[in-house]
């Protein structure tokens, strides 16, 4: 694979790490498993500590024994770092020759051990980020720390993750729920139900604007418009008539012709919908039901093997309920989807209702005690 390495203010990237995504590392302990890309941890080795000693201690002996012009004529270190180190070794003798950190003191922040073995556990398990952990582990009372500690926590095991800076653009978002919906097809997946047999399926997703609920979701053999929009006139149904749906240009939302209205529009217009195109080749248009589609394949696509249509079906139903009622959303706050649709409270405690870590609550519940 090759390697990437970049420029970010100024200062050039690990040249130690190649970023492999979606890769495990084999190796001894956490330090390869849960980074992409192991690296050593970043902590000054003992062997260099014992080489710097070393060579203040020899400075040290020859002003004492041929005087201080002799040491300084070494051209090792300046007359104030020499006087430094006599004051240091005379009251601490050779330990207190270890180089220390220079410049302003900063607080170190402590937390106990239980909480870093859960931080490890849950990085293990989810691959989230250090905001995310430090979100759920907040919300869910588990434990309060800050994420710029997990950073280091990750950076000190080398299971820290590089990533560039995220490209700033417009962003916008409607002031209430309902007012505008997205609504996009993904597909087509195959489905093994046998040797050599396979369905070729799609995935219908509609997303409210304001609060990234999802009102539907929804696997089907066929993409053609008719059972669509049967499926978005129950999501009507059951969560009332938004103001505006946001499409891309699929043939299945809009005509070839421009001014045209296909079936898609025309049922829309008889709702009092206004239908929103994006641009052409401009699916960021509609980016929250296409980080949506990227959450759904990371979180589920890619962790569990469909045998049927039945099996797919549940387990978008569960993704669903999970997505909407469990998750945090980092786009909003850190709060739930539900949280922002309709102020359903989030009461989830521990590990609760995450399916990935759903086999560690005994785990955590006997850890704390026994800490």
């Amino acid at each position: 694979m090759d390697e990437i390495f970049t420029e970010y203010a100024g200062k050039r990237r690990d040249p130690d790490r190649r970023w492999m995504r979606h890769t495990y590392q084999e190796g001894p302990g956490f330090r390869f498993l849960a980074t992409r890309g192991g690296r050593p941890p970043c902590r000054a080795s003992s062997a260099n500590q014992l080489g710097i000693v070393r060579a203040r201690a020899g400075v040290l002996r020859i002003a004492r024994e041929e005087g201080n012009a002799a040491a300084l004529a070494l051209d090792l270190c300046s007359r104030t770092s020499l006087w430094r180190w006599q004051r240091a070794y005379e009251r601490g003798g050779l330990a207190a020759l270890a180089p220390e950190r220079r410049g302003p003191r900063q607080r170190v922040f402590r937390h106990p051990a239980w909480v870093e073995q859960v931080v490890i556990a849950v990085r293990l398990h989810t691959y989230w980020n250090a905001k995310r952990i430090a979100a759920e582990l907040r919300r869910r009372e588990i434990a309060v720390v800050s994420h710029g500690w997990i950073e280091q926590l990750f950076d000190d095991l080398g299971a820290a993750r590089p990533a560039l800076p995220r490209q700033g653009g417009a962003r916008y978002e409607r002031s209430i729920p309902n007012s505008l919906w997205h609504i996009d097809i993904k597909g087509p997946f195959f489905i093994q139900l046998a040797r050599e047999r396979y369905l070729k399926t799609w995935i219908f997703g509609l997303i409210d604007d304001h609060s990234r609920y999802v009102l539907g979701l929804r696997i089907a053999t066929t993409r053609e418009v008719a059972p669509i929009l049967v499926w978005l006139r129950d999501c009507i149904e059951l969560c009332g008539r938004p103001l505006d749906l946001m499409s891309d240009n699929g043939t299945e939302f809009v005509h070839w012709m421009p001014g045209m209205l296909n079936r898609f529009g025309k049922t829309l217009r008889e709702l009092a919908v206004r239908h929103i195109q994006t641009q052409v080749n401009t699916p960021w248009t509609n980016g929250k039901i296409e980080a949506f589609w990227a959450t759904l394949k990371s979180e589920v696509l890619d962790r569990q093997i469909f045998r049927s249509l039945a099996d797919a079906e549940a387990a978008l139903a569960d993704f669903a309920r999970y997505y909407n009622y469990h998750r945090l959303h980092g786009e909003i706050g850190w709060l739930t989807p539900a949280e922002r649709y309709d102020g359903t409270p989030f009461t989830d405690r521990g590990f609760q209702n995450i399916p990935a870590l759903q086999h560690l609550v005994p785990w955590l519940k006997n850890l704390r005690p026994a800490a």
